[in-house]
C-alpha cells in the first residue's frame, strides 16, 4: 500500500464499502479499467468490448459520475476519483479511459437517450410518432445545455498534454501511479491496436446500443435527416476549448463544412434560468421511470454458462460473424441448461438403440 493519498481513516472505511457495493473486493484480478466519462459517447461498446476479450484478465468498472454511483450502488460522499485513487493505494494497477465524442452527434444522442421519458413525459413508442419539426424545436432550446464538458479536460484532475495526440490517435497520462487514457470515438476504427498494445491482449471492439436499434429508431432516423444546427450553435461548438483541444485544424475545418451545409439561420435556445426551470418542471411532470435492461451487449457475469457463452462470441467477432445475441446470464444459462438436456437425450437414444453395447467398454465411444 501508499500513503501519496493521505485518506483520513474514516474515509478509508468509507471507500472499502464503496469498492464493496461495485464488487470490486470480490476479484481476483490486480488490473482494473475504471471507463470513467461522460454518457453518450460510446463508452457501453468499449465496455462490453473489453468485458468479451479481457473479462479473465481484469475488472471493468462503467461509471459517469456520483450520481450515477448514488443510483446503482447507494454510495454517497465521496467522489468516483476517490475511487479511483483508492484502488491504487490498495496497490492494484489502475486504468482510467475517457471517450471524447464529436460534439453535436454527441447532443443528438444524449437527447434521444431520454426523448420520451425526460422530454416528453411519454413513452419512447408514442414519442416515435412524433412531428420532427416538433422533436427539432425541443432539441434546439436545450441544445446548448446538454452533452457538454469532457472527463478527461475537467473532471480527472491531472496534467493533461498541450494537445491531443493526432499520430497516435490517444493520449496516456500516468499521475499518482495511475494510468489515464483519452480516446476519440471517431477513432474507434484504431481502438483495437491501441487497447490491445496498451492492455498486451488482442481485444476486438463490437458496437453496442446504438439510437438506431431503439423504440425511438424511426423518430432517430427522420431527426438525422431533417435536422439543420442553426449556424450560432455550429460557431460556438468549433471555437469552444473541447474541439480545439481534440480536433486538429484541419479536422474542425472538415467538421464545420460538413454541418454548415446542414445548417439554418441562428435560433435562441433556452437561457441557463429559462433552462433550469425546463429541468424542474420536467423532472416533477415525469411519471415514468424508465430503466435501461441490457443495457451492454456483454452484463459482465463470470458464471460458467456466460464464460461459455462470451467465448464462443469471441471466435465469432474475430471470425468476422455479425454477432447480435447478447451475453446476459438468464439467457446463457437457459442455453447451457438447453444444451446439455439434448446431449443427455442423445445419450438416451444411443443407450436405447444398442442396450448389450452400453454396459461393456463402448459406453463412452458411444455417448461421445
Amino acid at each position: 500500500m501508499t500513503d501519496i493519498f493521505n485518506f483520513t481513516q474514516d474515509k478509508l472505511d468509507i471507500l472499502s464499502k464503496a469498492n464493496s457495493a461495485l464488487k470490486i473486493d470480490k476479484s481476483n484480478h490486480n488490473r482494473i479499467v475504471f471507463i470513467y466519462s461522460a454518457p453518450k459517447v460510446g463508452s457501453t461498446s468499449l465496455v462490453s468490448s473489453l468485458r468479451i476479450f479481457g473479462i479473465d484478465k481484469l475488472d471493468i468498472i462503467h461509471i459517469h459520475d456520483e450520481m450515477m454511483l448514488n443510483t446503482l450502488a447507494n454510495i454517497t460522499n465521496i467522489s468516483v476519483n476517490e475511487i479511483i485513487q483508492y484502488n491504487k493505494y490498495l496497490g492494484k494497477d489502475v486504468y482510467v479511459i475517457n471517450i471524447f465524442r464529436n460534439p453535436i452527434e454527441r447532443k443528438i444522442s444524449t437527447f434521444f437517450e431520454k426523448i420520451g421519458s425526460y422530454h416528453f413525459n411519454n413513452s419512447d413508442s408514442n414519442v416515435n410518432n412524433y412531428d420532427v419539426n416538433k422533436v427539432i424545436n425541443r432539441f434546439n432550446n436545450v441544445f446548448e445545455h446538454i452533452g457538454n464538458g469532457d472527463h478527461f479536460i475537467d473532471t480527472y484532475k491531472i496534467n493533461i498534454p498541450n494537445s491531443f495526440d493526432f499520430v497516435n490517435k490517444y493520449l496516456l497520462v500516468e499521475e499518482q501511479g495511475i494510468k489515464y487514457i483519452s480516446l476519440r470515438l471517431k477513432d474507434s476504427d484504431c481502438w483495437q491496436n491501441i487497447l490491445t498494445n496498451i492492455f498486451g491482449f488482442h481485444i476486438h471492439i463490437i458496437k453496442d446500443y446504438e439510437s438506431s436499434d431503439k423504440p425511438i429508431k424511426d423518430l432517430y432516423a427522420r431527426f438525422k435527416n431533417n435536422y439543420r444546427v442553426p449556424s450560432n450553435f455550429l460557431i460556438d461548438i468549433t471555437n469552444n476549448i473541447y474541439m480545439k483541444y481534440y480536433f486538429s485544424i484541419d479536422e474542425i475545418r472538415d467538421y464545420y463544412n460538413y454541418w454548415s451545409n446542414k445548417s439554418i439561420s441562428t435560433f435562441r435556445g433556452y437561457t441557463e434560468q429559462e433552462y433550469h426551470l425546463y429541468q424542474t418542471i420536467t423532472i416533477e411532470n415525469t411519471h415514468l421511470d424508465i430503466i435501461q435492461i441490457d443495457h451492454y451487449f456483454d452484463e459482465g457475469c463470470r458464471c460458467k454458462a456466460c464464460q461459455i457463452k462470451r467465448n464462443q462470441t469471441a471466435m465469432k467477432i474475430i471470425r468476422g460473424d455479425k454477432v447480435t445475441d447478447k451475453i446476459i446470464h438468464i439467457n446463457a444459462k437457459s442455453e447451457l441448461i438447453e444444451k446439455r438436456v439434448k446431449k443427455a437425450t442423445k445419450i438416451n437414444h444411443v443407450i436405447s438403440k444398442n442396450p448389450v453395447k452400453i454396459r461393456g467398454k463402448d459406453f463412452k465411444i458411444l455417448s461421445m
